[in-house]
């Protein structure tokens, strides 16, 4: 063993392993403890940018879709403005639910679980609140489409 060890100090070769004397280890294989970390912490960071910013961009899908569903629901309402002068949110009964608005406008909503609150403010608005199933919200004044003052 020491024939070897003076090898390995003299920069030569260690003996091949299995040749009895010893297991030769070499350097370079694996990682170390510290380039571990570094490796982590590194992908903390960038996990901890990321997960925010995904969740921001979920949000923000959420409401355009919630936006699309109002607006559509717009395009129902002003087409009935037209034909009889008067919004569909005034003359539907928020009480008896969406059914009246339907029957009123015409309009559809979709299979998802969104639910909508709809009330007239005066004839000449109106006022749509959508929540969707995760609970999330949105208000919106139209025709304009503003978002509704905070209360």
């Amino acid at each position: 063993m020491a024939v070897a060890q003076a090898g390995l100090a003299a920069g030569r070769d260690a003996p091949a392993a299995g040749s009895g004397t010893w297991l030769a280890l070499r350097r370079g294989t694996g990682f170390t403890l510290l380039e571990l970390l570094v490796t982590v912490t590194v992908i903390v960071a960038i996990a901890a940018i990321a997960i925010p910013a995904y969740r921001g961009y979920v949000a923000t899908a959420r409401d355009g879709a919630l936006l699309n569903r109002m607006a559509s629901m717009a395009v129902f309402q002003e087409e009935t403005r037209l034909r009889t002068g008067v919004y569909g949110a005034g003359v539907h009964d928020p009480a008896g639910g969406l059914d009246t608005l339907s029957r009123a406008t015409g309009w559809q909503p979709g299979e998802d679980a969104t639910t909508y609150r709809v009330v007239a403010d005066g004839g000449r608005s109106w006022t749509v609140t959508a929540t969707d199933a995760n609970g999330r919200s949105l208000c919106r004044v139209f025709p304009a489409g503003d978002e509704c003052p905070a209360p």
